[in-house]
């Protein structure tokens, strides 16, 4: 399995970024289609932030 980077604004600084996701889970309400989240880490912060990503992305 092979973490590909993934796109995102990184919260803390507001930059768009490409990083690999640490944990990637999927959120899913009853009743409803889910999402897929990943929890990724600022490269210039070092702080924590979660945003989504593609529902093709594999689960780990």
């Amino acid at each position: 399995m092979e973490k590909k980077p993934v796109k995102v604004k990184d919260k803390t600084t507001g930059k768009d970024v490409e990083l690999i996701p640490i944990k990637v889970w999927k959120l899913t309400p009853s009743g409803r289609k889910g999402i897929k989240m990943g929890l990724f880490q600022s490269p210039v912060t070092k702080q924590y932030f979660r945003a989504r990503v593609p529902d093709d992305y594999p689960e780990f």
